[in-house]
């Protein structure tokens, strides 16, 4: 009798996990075939994607904007219509991976990669923000320097630096906001540092800077009324002209020395020609 009730126990968990395994094979399979599909429809993605915006001159605009060189000394050797299509294909694979987990019945792992999922596109939106300000950062710094170098001022590289490097915080401040991280001790201290930088250059304007900016502005109207060779004569000087800088011009005298004229002399004095 004992042996009877062993033998109907064993067959009825031996049925009962037949049955299980049965009901599960299915779900296995179609959550196989849901993550294969997921792999060639990425592939397919991704040399789409990455074929397509090489085409269209990114990497070449990315090189341009310094963006390739920023990602290679973090050790991504790849072009960057490579490194968007890489970062698509897996986007799409784990899409596939949670929809394969919620077949199988896997309620946690799924709720997991689902939330995963969900703030994988912040990340992207980080990394278009951080595209964007460093190409913008890179124009705006060409404009500056091209900017300063027409008035013929020397610190061109060095203005067209630290706006580019504001453009750049400022930036990363917005990316990181993007991530919904909180960034309100970074802002307050770009704001910090921006409020000091234009309350030093303003004194620095105000006050100990007037005579430069006066020889700066008198270099720009020099530029307008006298050429590189022209020969002058100011006072008891006299030479041709060799170079009009920032805040001085320079004369070539007929023995070949140099002369230093401050620009505004050059205004406020009569010069004849």
């Amino acid at each position: 009798m004992e042996q009877e009730t062993w033998s109907q126990s064993f067959v009825a968990a031996m049925t009962a996990l037949w049955t299980k395994v049965a009901s599960f094979i299915p779900d296995l399979i179609t959550a196989l075939i849901i993550v294969l599909l997921g792999f060639v429809i990425a592939r397919i993605v991704d040399a789409v994607l990455s074929k397509g915006l090489a085409k269209l001159g990114l990497d070449r605009l990315m090189t341009g904007a310094g963006v390739t060189k920023m990602l290679g000394r973090i050790g991504i050797a790849s072009p960057v219509s490579a490194v968007i299509g890489k970062i698509i294909y897996w986007f799409i694979i784990l899409t596939f991976v949670v929809s394969a987990a919620e077949t199988l019945g896997l309620a946690r792992v799924s709720a997991t990669l689902d939330a995963f999922a969900l703030y994988l596109p912040k990340v992207f939106g980080a990394a278009l923000i951080l595209l964007a300000g460093l190409l913008l950062s890179h124009l705006v710094a060409g404009m500056v320097r091209g900017t300063v170098e027409s008035i013929g001022a020397d610190y061109a590289g060095g203005i067209s630096r630290l706006v580019q490097g504001l453009l750049v915080i400022i930036t990363v401040s917005l990316a990181i906001g993007q991530l919904q991280i909180e960034t309100q001790l970074l802002n307050t201290v770009i704001a910090i540092v921006l409020v000091s930088f234009g309350a030093a250059a303003a004194l620095a304007m105000g006050l100990g800077s007037r005579d430069t900016v006066s020889q700066i502005i008198a270099g720009v109207y020099l530029r307008e009324l006298y050429q590189v060779g022209d020969r002058i004569k100011v006072e008891d000087r006299e030479g041709v002209i060799e170079e009009i800088g920032t805040v001085k011009t320079t004369l070539v005298d007929d023995e070949g020395r140099f002369i230093s004229i401050p620009n505004r002399t050059l205004l406020d004095k009569p010069v004849s020609l």
